[in-house]
């Protein structure tokens, strides 16, 4: 008698564990269903990072095909393909935030500066190298340099045969990524790599050469932002106070 009664439990042990078996396959397939079918997961925003001369409105415009499309079933790899036909992209990395954004850091090819040449605009990497010709600045904050003919010049060339520029291009590079978007430069002045010149805005920066770059930079956009000066000059080219002349 004990032996069926341990026989009868067991088979009815057997049968919740079925149905819970079952019950808990069926709430996932419902699951995964809701997650792949919901609107609630649809995309509704991308955030871009890491952006130094691109445009987050050019990204956008290239992305916008992904929004409203299910989170969880957006090709990473087709994003990816996507943004690096940029030639200024060159990493992505993307992840998920929440249940329907997205984040994409983006790391920037190091082009970060144009020159501009009978008319022709001509984009020039951190090693002073022309990489593109451009038939607008669209979709690009690039910096302007000046002090250079590059009017025989072409994709490959150097801008100028100087070694020292390289540094001085990636040196401000370094601080281009770190400016404050209402003070970036609208002009780089490397005629002379011992006496350079910028201009933020309606300010005449004379750097002279780069040592210190990142202090002298600082102390200009600190007089800048604080109202010390909003047209004329800084001269920093000289061991010293700096010389500010405000002009009305």
């Amino acid at each position: 008698m004990n032996n069926t009664n341990q026989f009868i439990r067991k088979k009815k042990k057997k049968k919740v564990i079925k149905r819970l078996i079952l019950a808990l396959f069926v709430f996932t397939i419902g699951i995964i269903i809701f997650i792949y079918k919901s609107p609630l997961f649809n995309l509704k925003k991308i955030n871009l990072t890491g952006l130094v001369t691109l445009t987050n409105e050019s990204l956008q415009e290239k992305l916008k095909y992904n929004i409203g499309q299910n989170i969880f079933t957006i090709d990473y790899n087709e994003i990816e393909k996507e943004l690096k036909e940029n030639p200024y992209v060159k990493e992505i990395k993307i992840t998920k935030k929440g249940i329907n954004s997205l984040n994409i850091n983006i790391k920037e090819n190091k082009i970060a500066y144009y020159f501009e040449s009978e008319g022709n605009l001509k984009a020039i990497n951190n090693e002073g190298i022309i990489v593109e010709e451009l038939d607008s600045l669209e979709g690009r904050k690039l910096i302007m340099l000046t002090g250079a003919d590059l009017t025989e010049k072409t994709v490959g060339d150097k801008v100028t045969d100087n070694p020292n520029l390289k540094n001085v291009l990636e040196k401000f590079y370094q601080i281009i990524e770190l400016m404050p978007q209402e003070y970036v430069f609208s002009k780089i002045d490397i005629k002379d790599i011992n006496n350079i010149v910028c201009y933020i805005g309606n300010v005449e920066i004379i750097i002279g050469d780069i040592t210190n770059l990142a202090d002298k930079m600082n102390l200009a956009l600190n007089a800048i932002e604080q109202g010390v000066i909003s047209k004329g000059y800084i001269d920093m080219s000289f061991n010293g106070p700096p010389v500010i002349k405000q002009i009305d």
